[in-house]
């Protein structure tokens, strides 16, 4: 861990909450801490329920100012390093933001409601896609190496993200918003349809039809930006919002159809798309092979045929290993 407190010794879910909470969104997560978190919230139903109650809240600070939420926790406009203060101040923060929150009329129903209606996990494994329509009649479009917790309460739908990226039709119904959870990113709707993609704790949206609400980085300096159709955003590195920007959203989606499209793409970036999908790592071999571009269009059910015939499009050669991975080399 490379916060000074261990979650382990923390006897009252709701500082472990507070704890977990803190670090999901902090930009500086490990795998090995997200299994432990992971397996922390599966462990007790009070535990679950204390994370709960804070992503209410945390979804409530997105409708207030950040000026509002620094006066109302008295925390700097940058926070120590990046973390909490304390377990205790971080507690009094929220409580303070909910009850500012409750005020304004937003509705906190993680509070209140309890268990959810409906709670259901999916997930596909690598090189695997896959389609689930959901109770309320939402498609979502899973890609590879995808994992997503979908929970429904009485006044919200939510969508946690844990990893890879999901397409989203979501059904209108403005008095159930649906939100989608990755990271430290928010994105909310109510009904359209548009695509989430994260890669560890970089994510990046863009609508097909309708709009979405997106907000991102750190409670006390949140960043918002709404999305219509043909457009995306992607977090930066310190987990705020870049700027919104036109997208090629067919181009985006392709992945539904089995294919994968490069245009102009440097041959590094082609390769970490196609790692999403290959059933052995394909490695490049020398940086200065990272900057040479290519374009064309590739299966991603058939990672092999980039591989065929990337020779024929760019100066390199393929080296096959004894163990089936792959290798580029310059020719």
């Amino acid at each position: 861990m490379t916060d000074s407190h261990d979650p382990s010794t923390l006897d009252d879910p709701r500082d472990a909450a507070a704890f977990w909470f803190a670090r999901t969104r902090s930009g500086q997560m490990t795998p090995s801490e997200r299994e432990a978190f992971e397996a922390w919230r599966r462990a007790s139903p009070a535990h679950d329920r204390e994370y709960r109650v804070l992503m209410g809240i945390w979804n409530a600070t997105t409708v207030l100012p950040a000026e509002r939420l620094r006066a109302l926790t008295r925390e700097p406009g940058a926070a120590r390093g990046g973390r909490l203060a304390s377990r205790r101040g971080f507690g009094i923060g929220l409580g303070l933001a909910c009850t500012a929150a409750v005020v304004a009329g937003v509705a906190l129903p993680s509070l209140w409601e309890g268990a959810p209606s409906y709670a259901q996990e999916f997930s596909t494994r690598r090189g695997e896609r896959r389609e689930v329509m959901l109770p309320d009649n939402s498609i979502l479009q899973l890609n590879t190496g995808t994992q997503v917790k979908i929970m429904f309460y009485e006044r919200r739908r939510v969508a946690e993200l844990a990893a890879g990226e999901i397409t989203f039709s979501v059904e209108k119904d403005a008095a159930q918003p649906f939100f989608v959870e990755a990271a430290s990113t928010t994105v909310r709707v109510t009904g359209t349809r548009f695509n989430v993609r994260r890669d560890d704790d970089a994510v990046q949206v863009a609508v097909d039809s309708g709009t979405v609400e997106v907000s991102s980085g750190h409670w006390w300096n949140r960043r918002r930006a709404r999305l219509t159709a043909g457009h995306g955003v992607g977090t930066t590195a310190n987990g705020g919002l870049a700027a919104v920007q036109a997208v090629d959203v067919a181009t985006l989606l392709a992945w539904q159809q089995g294919r994968i499209v490069f245009q102009d793409t440097p041959l590094a970036q082609a390769v970490r798309e196609m790692n999403r999908y290959a059933p052995m790592a394909i490695q490049l071999s020398g940086s200065r092979l990272a900057g040479v571009r290519i374009a064309g269009v590739f299966s991603a059910d058939h990672p092999q045929s980039f591989l065929d015939l990337l020779p024929e499009i760019a100066p390199v050669r393929v080296l096959i290993q004894p163990n089936g991975a792959s290798i580029i080399t310059a020719r």
